[in-house]
């Protein structure tokens, strides 16, 4: 079947419009992003530069040589810094570079004349942008657990194809209108671009949204005064947690604890609100500080904090001992503040994190009663928990 490179260039044209208009609605309805506003642009550039090269027919050189290639090299920038904005990367100047080598280019009758050199020169920049896409889409791969490879597959094979193209290519004028690239290869371009560009921009939508959509679940998952986390994302973690380790071997030794700082409304009460938001922030630092490893911390709400910690009992006393200290010892803006804390270690192969912390609010209530500025360590009744540890 014989493809009619003048119905390609027509579809190009609608296949561009189209999308362009899809972006800009999806532009606006994202709140004016700027990665969706760049790829918007990009795609008006480069409809307009499929129209400048159809002028070639017409017996138009200008147009469709000079001022088309540049505009289309202005849109491979518009992608470019649409990828660098998704990357929270400077844009530089590099999305003009392209545009105005092939500018300067032109002024040189060798290379302004010469189909083969233009056609070469096309296919290198075109790689070089691909690849550059390539790459920063690499550095966000860890943002994009489920695009990260459909966006790699296809900007991969628009990178081979301009490689097949340097060798494919004769560049050798044929009389039919329309042709992009102004040889019997056309056909081939024009195929190819519109496949890249559907491709690529309900791949970037899907990006777009997959960002927001994590950006929004991390947001459900943390406290949004002290960035940790919250009780919802410390009790999903635990169970996976606990889950994982069950099907290991060996019994998953492991310690429930609860923080409570000491008369925290009489901060709020004195110093204000805004003092008290500060106090919140530095124990959450001094605890960060001294976890160890593979723990986990949240804020359960208030002044109330939880902690999961890999280990057994004097393990976790000696952490809780050193958050303790370092509370005390810790005066933001010369406020004075302590902490009580409770704690109770599993005792049963694969306990439930919710039932540990119950144990540990115990023993908070009873660091409270007994004082405050202090640790206590639940002691199950040998009736109703035989393999307690002891405290």
């Amino acid at each position: 079947m014989t493809l009619d490179i003048y119905t390609l260039f027509i579809c190009e044209l609608y296949v561009l419009g189209f999308l362009s208009i899809i972006l800009v609605f999806a532009w606006v309805g994202a709140q004016y992003d700027r990665v969706l506003g760049f790829t918007t642009l990009a795609l008006v550039l480069t409809l307009g530069a499929v129209f400048l090269s159809s002028l070639r027919s017409a017996g138009l050189h200008f147009l469709p040589i000079a001022a088309g290639n540049v505009v289309m090299l202005l849109a491979y920038g518009g992608l470019l810094s649409a990828f660098r904005t998704f990357c929270q990367q400077p844009l530089g100047v590099s999305w003009l570079c392209g545009a105005l080598l092939w500018a300067v280019l032109c002024l040189f009758p060798q290379f302004y004349y010469d189909p083969p050199k233009r056609v070469l020169m096309m296919c290198l920049l075109c790689i070089i942008y691909t690849g550059a896409l390539i790459r920063l889409l690499w550095q966000s791969r860890a943002t994009l657990p489920v695009t990260f490879w459909p966006a790699q597959i296809l900007l991969w094979i628009h990178l081979l194809f301009h490689v097949a193209r340097i060798f494919l290519d004769d560049a050798v004028a044929t009389p039919v209108r329309g042709a992009i690239g102004g040889s019997g290869f056309s056909v081939y371009v024009i195929l190819e671009s519109i496949l890249f560009v559907i491709g690529l921009a309900f791949t970037i939508l899907a990006m777009v949204n997959e960002r927001t959509q994590l950006a929004h679940k991390l947001a459900s998952l943390h406290d949004p005064l002290t960035s940790v986390w919250n009780r919802r994302a410390l009790f999903e973690q635990a169970e996976r947690l606990i889950m994982r380790q069950s099907r290991q071997p060996k019994p998953y030794i492991y310690t429930a604890v609860l923080f409570d700082l000491d008369h925290f409304k009489s901060i709020n009460d004195h110093y204000g609100h805004l003092q008290g938001d500060r106090v919140l922030i530095d124990f959450c630092q001094v605890v960060k500080a001294l976890l160890p490893g593979e723990s986990h911390f949240a804020r359960l709400g208030g002044e109330e904090f939880a902690a999961l910690l890999p280990g057994d009992s004097e393990q976790a006393r000696r952490v809780c001992e050193r958050i303790r200290l370092a509370t005390q010892l810790s005066q933001p803006n010369d406020i004075c503040y302590t902490v009580s804390i409770g704690f109770a270690t599993a005792s049963l192969p694969h306990q439930a994190f919710p039932a540990l912390l119950a144990l540990a609010d115990e023993a908070l209530y009873r660091a409270k009663a007994s004082g405050r500025n202090r640790i206590e360590h639940y002691v199950g009744h040998p009736e109703l928990m035989s393999t307690a540890v002891a405290s």
